[in-house]
């Protein structure tokens, strides 16, 4: 069996990448696409020029540009674009039915935008003028490629979905959709800083929503604010290293608190219990049995009355 039945869309290589924030009135001049190129707009608008077309991207909007074709862009409108392009090399003929119009993603495949963006600052060093070649990292961070390429591919392959949907979906399963999807980017965001005291002021600024939008979603699908769900994972995660083995204290280290009486109270609100008695009903063996202070060491002969000292 052919293996493109399986993989109808595979990336194979990123070829270039930046996201860069244009000033109203500039212009990218004409340029020949040698691979596939994805324009997608954060903010602003852009009139972008390809072979006999003209097409108005505006924030929340991207465009593909086939191979061979020659494309040229100006910053219009009030607000500076920010524009993140990415030239890659797609095999599979599935990425047509992307091409020639204007696209409005929705909220789960923002978020697997943004994915792409950080993973595009990993591999590639920006141009100091907007326009210019990005430039590969001497030392990007192990498997930066291909975890952009996978990233852009699951991009694709959720829009490709998207515009096969033969039966739209309602509103309320659209909602649903989207709030799982962002609680899911989320709880992974809270996973990878499970060491830092976070706010909600910086989880909302570093993930690109609003607190209302955040909180809703959290409530709607785990039952409570997002802030208590990052003070359960670490907890979650406290007993993990707890039960390995670290002291109450390096876990308070791992896990970001100010201080060690400070991680016991929140261990003892979630757990019922300190973390020392928590180590020890984990292991009682480890618990030092009590000592009388009247009993005899083992190491002392006790000479009784009318016996003789063995």
């Amino acid at each position: 069996m052919d293996g493109s039945e399986h993989f109808p869309l595979r990336i194979e290589q990123v070829a270039g990448a930046g996201c860069e924030e244009w000033r109203v009135g500039d212009c990218l001049p004409e340029r020949l696409c040698e691979n596939w190129q994805m324009v997608y707009l954060f903010s602003g608008m852009v009139e972008e020029h390809g072979d006999r077309r003209t097409v108005t991207l505006r924030a929340g909007q991207l465009l593909f540009h086939r191979p061979g074709e020659t494309v040229s862009m100006r910053a219009v409108g009030e607000v500076p674009p920010e524009v993140l392009r990415v030239g890659f090399v797609c095999s599979g003929a599935a990425l047509d039915e992307l091409y020639g119009r204007p696209l409005r993603i929705d909220l789960a495949e923002k978020l697997r935008m943004q994915q792409i963006t950080t993973a595009v600052r990993e591999l590639f060093v920006q141009a100091e003028e907007p326009g210019g070649e990005p430039q590969r990292k001497a030392e990007p961070p192990f498997g930066a490629e291909q975890y952009l390429c996978d990233c852009l591919e699951l991009l694709l392959i959720q829009l490709v979905r998207a515009r096969r949907r033969t039966r739209r979906l309602s509103a309320r399963a659209r909602q649903e959709r989207d709030q799982q999807a962002l609680v899911d980017y989320v709880r992974v965001y809270f996973s990878k800083n499970i060491a830092r005291e976070l706010t909600i002021a910086q989880v909302c600024e570093d993930c690109g929503v609003s607190r209302a939008r955040l909180q809703k979603a959290f409530r709607a699908r785990m039952h409570r604010g997002a802030m208590e769900t990052f003070a359960a994972m670490k907890m979650e995660r406290a007993r993990e290293l707890l039960a390995a083995g670290c002291t109450p204290g390096e876990t308070a280290g791992r896990l970001g608190f100010a201080d060690s009486a400070y991680f016991s109270r929140c261990f003892r609100r979630a757990e019922g219990m300190s973390p020392r008695e928590y180590c020890r009903r984990l292991h009682p063996a480890d618990a030092k049995p009590a000592t009388n202070r009247h009993a005899t060491p083992s190491n002392v002969h006790v000479i009784k009355s009318g016996s003789e000292v063995e």
